[in-house]
């Protein structure tokens, strides 16, 4: 039996999950171990650091990607905000008229604003055009990509910003375009943390004892339901988008900060869509998410894991791995067309 909520996994899902997390983890682990080479002289930087920004980075694309979820619409345009907030970031860090402190935070509000933007043009699309956000939000990254590689600072091709699974280069360079001291980046880092999870926080509430998250919930559960309720479905998906894109246009915008870790940039398939793969792991609550940041970011930074993941074959398996939630998660997570049965799970109180 399954509980209500925005997922409605039942234990099943939760199993199968903390099993791939077991395997993932383990496995990669044991591999490095065995027959491949790794030098741990390769994971000098400070630890601690790459925890925060790297933390930081994916928790703020989990909530790019579970905000307009629970609104019923599944934001695969948060690869399209991504690149959006990494390209307009990338233009106010090369205004030489501001201190490297001052273009790093207006550079973070920048990537917010695009991202919102690109958002509210997938909401707008789909209002107007009747076009599917998936759809949209596609062919919207894929026209950003060659924006996002020219303003790129370094003449690489990062997988971050790239579709093809098994590619793996040298990590970009952007720390010495900004010239950020490595205490001033931790400092900003534990308060992007901080808000990361204070807007998580914020979320859960919001959908849990608010009048309008109840109506994102009958939104999420049925339009139908939440046409009958009297919702402003258009107005409500708007802003579901809006936040969402500010979100992972955020996320965009920090891989300019400095170079946090190679842990996000060998991350196995482009960066933008860790957000589904948080989600998904996370069984679609918020607990799950910040739950599944930590944890995923413990396994980037542990040594070893970056000598799989440069491994081509090893590397797209990993890739799998992490995407196998999305098969009995999503599919629970899409809004039902029966009206009764959608108001009988808004009576329910989102689980967190």
């Amino acid at each position: 039996m399954t509980r209500p909520g925005r997922c409605r996994a039942g234990r099943w899902e939760l199993l199968a999950n903390a099993l791939l997390v077991l395997l993932l983890i383990v496995g990669t682990q044991v591999l490095a171990r065995g027959p491949l080479p790794w030098s741990p002289s390769a994971w000098a930087m400070p630890w601690s650091g790459d925890v925060v920004l790297v933390t930081a980075g994916l928790l703020f694309l989990g909530l790019g990607f579970l905000t307009p979820l629970h609104a019923g619409l599944v934001n695969v345009g948060i690869y399209a905000e991504f690149l959006a907030g990494f390209a307009l970031a990338a233009c106010v860090t090369q205004v030489r008229s501001l201190e490297a402190g001052g273009r790093a935070g207006l550079a973070l509000v920048a990537g917010a604003a695009a991202g919102a933007v690109v958002g509210a043009a997938i909401a707008w699309v789909r209002r107007r055009f009747a076009v599917h956000e998936v759809l949209s939000g596609l062919l919207l990254g894929r026209a950003l990509m060659p924006a996002a590689l020219a303003l790129a600072v370094a003449p690489t091709t990062p997988p971050a910003l790239t579709l093809q699974l098994s590619l793996l280069t040298d990590p970009l360079h952007l720390g010495p375009a900004l010239a950020l001291p490595r205490q001033l980046v931790l400092a900003w880092g534990i308060l992007l943390l901080s808000l990361g999870l204070v807007l998580a926080l914020l979320l859960a509430h919001f959908l849990r004892a608010s009048a309008r998250g109840f109506e994102v919930r009958v939104l999420g559960a049925s339009p139908l339901a939440a046409i009958a309720a009297g919702v402003d479905v258009d107005r409500t998906r708007l802003v579901a988008m809006v936040l969402g894109g500010a979100a992972g246009g955020v996320a965009g915008a920090l891989q300019l900060w400095t170079q946090p870790a190679v842990a996000l940039e060998r991350w196995p398939f482009p960066l933008a869509f860790a957000g589904i793969t948080l989600v998904c792991y996370g069984l679609g609550s918020v607990r799950g998410l910040i739950v599944m940041a930590i944890v995923l970011t413990a396994w980037l930074t542990a040594p070893g894991t970056l000598a799989v993941l440069e491994v081509p074959g090893l590397g797209t398996a990993v890739a799998v791995i992490l995407l196998l939630p999305v098969l009995w998660i999503l599919p629970r997570s899409g809004p039902d067309q029966g009206a009764p049965r959608a108001t009988w799970r808004t009576r329910h109180r989102e689980p967190f």
